[in-house]
């Protein structure tokens, strides 16, 4: 089983994007399970499914604060098979105060999640911000795909992870860690965009995705709709785009 996070501590970088429609592309074109877990607050991935977040419970929430909760009752599935979900929202938030002080709290995502059967790919998608919620998020995956938006200050961004990547691995005891891919996204053919990629490419040569992800209409109206780009339009540029980024997401395992 592969336990992938979709990380970026910026904003705006498609991270939700890619967690929900590469989730469904394993599902419905590859015919994996999959289990997308919902680590933002807002619930960007759920909502993106069709799950009406508000007021809902148990959630991941509960699950993480509930150690009597049994997973069964969080999971829920999707209208995609092969693709549930563990769903969250803004009670997340209260997470790190309830969990504070407690010698487990950077691992009780992992704790929660060890001997879970049945998928072939856990997908966390994190929150875009440095938290006790992501550095859960990072304990327990074993790979991170770091959506990078063409602008300077994602690749800050970028850097940023990094750091704290090579600093939980030694706190944490976790060195099996590593970054599978680095995707660039929201293109524009400008210069800028184009040194920025330039520097990626120096900087991951390994790392860094085949395919170069711009802007598109159609997977910005399938999440408007609460809709995978393979439900709304598979054969839109933006669905033959992602289904290449899925393809070589699949072979890096």
């Amino acid at each position: 089983m592969r336990s992938i996070a979709f990380i970026n501590e910026k904003g705006g970088t498609g991270k939700t994007t890619f967690a929900v429609n590469l989730g469904a592309y394993f599902a419905m074109m590859e015919q994996k399970t999959v289990l997308l877990c919902d680590l933002d607050t807002q619930g960007h991935s759920s909502k993106a499914l069709g799950v009406d977040v508000r007021g809902l419970t148990p959630t991941l929430f509960e699950l993480l604060t509930d150690r009597q909760l049994p997973i069964s009752q969080v999971i829920r599935p999707t209208a995609i098979p092969g693709l549930d979900l563990l769903p969250g929202n803004k009670a997340l938030a209260e997470f790190p105060e309830r969990a504070a002080g407690t010698p487990d709290r950077a691992r009780r995502l992992a704790n929660r999640l060890r001997g879970l059967q049945g998928y072939d790919f856990v997908i966390f998608d994190a929150p875009p911000s440095m938290s006790l919620i992501t550095v859960n998020v990072m304990v327990a995956a074993t790979e991170i795909v770091i959506p990078v938006a063409l602008s300077y200050f994602s690749l800050d961004g970028c850097a940023e992870i990094l750091e704290t990547i090579e600093k939980l691995r030694q706190e944490h005891d976790h060195p099996r860690l590593r970054v599978s891919m680095v995707i660039p996204t929201l293109y524009r053919k400008t210069q800028l965009a184009d040194e920025i990629l330039g520097k990626l490419r120096e900087r991951f040569p390994q790392e860094i995705s085949r395919e170069v992800v711009g802007y598109s209409v159609a997977i910005d109206e399938a999440q408007s709709h609460g809709l995978t780009i393979w439900e709304y339009a598979p054969h839109s540029r933006g669905g033959l785009l992602m289904a290449e980024v899925g393809r070589e997401l699949l072979e890096r395992g």
